[in-house]
């Protein structure tokens, strides 16, 4: 490997200790925080009336920083093109088809469409289009963070102790995983 900045090279087999390691406190972290994530979300989710919930820290001198706020997203309502022979008879019929639809006309189509009696109908024309779904949007699964700079930036301060447990990890070798060689009766 190429020195740089006058740093030692480092062998590949370090290399790849070091990237196994961090694969490994990636997972294990991933294994500890992901269930207290979802948890949250799974709150969200059933509470009946609830789309948020905002996180605030505490401080010392009393009173709490703002961290974020974590959102159930709202999906908008759309059509989507399922069976694109089907819109393209419809198109054709409507003598919007060279070879393809154009796809000014299949923006304007999904633009004007409306969901009626369980149909898709195009409201220029009135006729039930065929090869089109419909998705009325609403609450989604998914829930997410937004965070507040300042608060995150005085989190991070708080959680200061992972980067100190981690800050070796750059520079770990196989030496450092040397396990020391007892004598008999030790």
């Amino acid at each position: 490997m190429p020195e740089t900045d006058n740093a030692p090279t480092v062998g590949q087999s370090d290399l790849a200790l070091r990237a196994a390691v961090a694969y490994r406190v990636k997972k294990r972290v991933a294994e500890i925080c992901d269930p207290v994530i979802e948890e949250n979300a799974e709150h969200i989710r059933n509470t009946k009336g609830t789309r948020s919930l905002s996180a605030e820290m505490p401080l010392p001198e009393g009173g709490t920083q703002p961290l974020g706020t974590f959102t159930r997203t709202m999906a908008k309502a759309k059509f989507r093109v399922e069976d694109p022979k089907k819109v393209l008879d419809y198109a054709d019929e409507l003598g919007e088809t060279e070879y393809v639809i154009r796809p000014s006309f299949e923006k304007a189509l999904l633009s004007r469409l409306v969901w009626k009696d369980s149909k898709v109908v195009d409201t220029a024309t009135g006729e039930i289009v065929e090869g089109i779904s419909y998705d009325p949007g609403g609450l989604t699964d998914t829930v997410s963070p937004k965070w507040n700079d300042t608060g995150m930036e005085a989190l991070d301060a708080l959680l200061g102790f992972v980067d100190v447990a981690l800050e070796n990890l750059p520079h770990l070798t196989a030496d450092d995983f040397a396990l020391p060689v007892l004598e008999a009766g030790e």
